[in-house]
C-alpha cells in the first residue's frame, strides 16, 4: 500500500506542477489559445482534481482517519 501512496504522490505532484504552468503560460502568453489546447488543458486539470482526492483518500485511509 506504502508504494501505491508513493506513485500516487508522484503521479499528483506532477499533475499539479502542469497544470499551474500551463495555466500561467495560457494565461500570460498573449497569444491566441485554440479551442483543442483550452479542452487538453480542462482535461489535464479534471485529472489533477481527481488525482489528488484518491490520493487523500489513500492516506487518510491508511492513516487509520476514515
Amino acid at each position: 500500500m506504502r508504494l501505491i501512496e508513493i506513485i500516487m504522490i508522484i503521479i499528483t505532484g506532477i499533475l499539479l506542477f502542469s497544470t499551474v504552468v500551463c495555466g500561467l503560460w495560457i494565461r500570460f502568453s498573449g497569444q491566441e489559445v485554440e479551442v483543442s489546447s483550452l479542452n487538453f488543458h480542462m482535461i489535464l486539470g479534471i485529472l489533477t482534481a481527481i488525482a489528488t482526492v484518491i490520493t487523500i483518500i489513500l492516506l487518510l485511509v491508511n492513516r487509520g482517519r476514515v
